[in-house]
């Protein structure tokens, strides 16, 4: 007790004091630390569904980012599939035409080139007529007195066998 007057304190204000301070720790802890700190643990769960929320959200654009990759390059995909295929389609249909326009321009080569035999023929007929009455004129030329016609006919066949 001595120690407690040398430094000066009462004992009787000092239990006063001490139960005064006891009141008003209970009083601040009754309505004043409850209530803020019931408001803080509120703000702190609010805090931490934010940053949930926000994983969440950053984990479905990331998903949707991948998602969006995905689709681009199925498009792409589907979009080279289709380029293929037209390639494809035009490249058979080019051969097609080729093909016909082949086909057509044999035949039309193939009516010229009867067409030209024909002439040729013809052209060959008319050239032995002309020669055998050519024949015939030389040969009536040499021989002023006509002969019967089988050899006349023999005459002029063998020199138009010469002329070959």
């Amino acid at each position: 007790m001595r120690l407690i007057e040398a430094l000066g304190l009462d004992l009787k204000i000092f239990i006063a004091q001490l139960v005064n301070f006891s009141i008003l720790i209970f009083v601040l802890w009754r309505f004043a630390y409850k209530p803020v700190f019931k408001i803080l643990e509120e703000r702190r769960q609010k805090i931490a569904k934010g940053l949930e929320d926000s994983d969440e959200s950053a984990k479905k654009l990331a998903q949707a980012e991948e998602e969006k990759k995905e689709i681009v390059s199925l498009a792409r995909k589907e979009a080279n599939e289709i380029i293929e295929e037209a390639k494809g389609r035009a490249e058979t249909r080019y051969q097609e035409i080729v093909d016909k326009a082949k086909g057509d321009l044999k035949i039309v080569i193939d009516d010229e080139k009867e067409k030209i035999r024909a002439e040729r023929n013809y052209a060959i007929k008319e050239v032995k007529k002309e020669a055998e009455q050519m024949i015939a004129d030389a040969l009536l030329k040499i021989f002023p007195e006509k002969a019967n016609e089988a050899s006349d006919a023999k005459m002029i066949e063998k020199a138009l066998e010469d002329l070959k």
